[in-house]
């Protein structure tokens, strides 16, 4: 019976998912941020590039 409550008890895979995880939501919020911060430059030197052909 103790080595089935050792394997019961042990955490290491449960740590390494964990860590997992916690690297995917990072993942996810980097890529969120820098997609909508792409767009937000994109339109701002659109918006320039329009402004500076008017001007001609």
């Amino acid at each position: 019976m103790n080595p089935i409550m050792t394997f019961i008890n042990d955490e290491d895979g449960a740590t390494a998912m964990e860590y997992g995880l916690l690297a995917a939501l990072i993942s996810a919020v980097i890529i969120g941020s820098v997609t909508t911060l792409g767009n937000v430059i994109g339109t701002t030197l659109n918006t320039i590039s329009a402004s500076m052909v008017a001007a001609q």
